[in-house]
């Protein structure tokens, strides 16, 4: 009989810590945070404000390093990558949403899809339109491709900012409190959305929040707490 081979994790990080400052004005951010996602997964990160969550999501996404430990990405340890490689690896490998959309209102939604794929040298431009347009259909705004973000909703906004994290196929999505500037009814369609973009292209999302919106309905969650991971669905 063959034996078994398990598959590598998307994100592994090992006995992780972080701490800002010296002496007294020291802060410990993280203590000795050690979790493995898989690839694929939906996973919730909740914790109040200040509990660590977006430490933990700069570290493994590779835009903060830890003080001790290992983070290692898609099998890549990030601690031992210049800045050019880590934005290498991230303008191939991750997509990022935001709480505040981060959208640049001067350009359409179109463009605000469009252009970071070819800033990024991913794609020609005829090949970064059409992916832009696909993205946008794929959320459900390719008939408002041309309204630039202030003539949009907060939701709408939002799936422009879906749609431009998913345009160059990363194999991981980082979301920061996607949904802490919507109200509660877009907020849950917002997450309908991704949970049904993670089901069809096995995508790995890790999707941070305090609300309980999210808690209550990913398939995992971990809890973090003062900087220590106090709860995990999978243990």
């Amino acid at each position: 009989m063959a034996n078994s081979i398990k598959e590598l994790p998307a994100i592994l990080l090992i006995d992780i810590y972080k701490s800002y400052g010296q002496g007294e004005s020291k802060v410990d951010a993280l203590k000795n945070i050690n979790l493995d996602i898989a690839k694929g997964e939906f996973l919730a990160l909740c914790g109040p404000s200040g509990s660590g969550k977006s430490t933990l999501l700069n570290i493994l996404s590779g835009i903060d390093k830890p003080s001790a430990g290992a983070a290692i990405f898609l099998n890549k340890a990030l601690n031992d990558l210049n800045e050019d490689q880590l934005s290498f690896v991230r303008s191939r490998h991750l997509g990022f949403i935001f709480q505040f959309f981060n959208l640049i209102p001067v350009l359409s939604a179109l463009d605000n899809v469009y252009y970071p794929l070819v800033l990024n040298g991913n794609y020609g431009v005829k090949e970064a339109r059409e992916r832009a347009l696909h993205y946008l259909d794929s959320v459900g705004l390719a008939q408002l491709a041309n309204r630039k973000p202030g003539q949009l909703s907060g939701g709408q906004q939002q799936r422009v900012a879906i749609a431009r994290a998913l345009a160059h196929e990363p194999q991981v999505v980082v979301a920061d409190e996607p949904t802490g500037n919507l109200d509660l009814a877009t907020g849950e369609a917002i997450l309908d959305l991704l949970m049904k973009i993670n089901e069809e292209t096995k995508t790995t999302f890790i999707v941070s929040t305090h609300s309980t919106q999210l808690k209550d309905r990913a398939r995992r969650v971990i809890e973090i707490k003062d900087g220590e991971l106090v709860y995990d669905t999978a243990q």
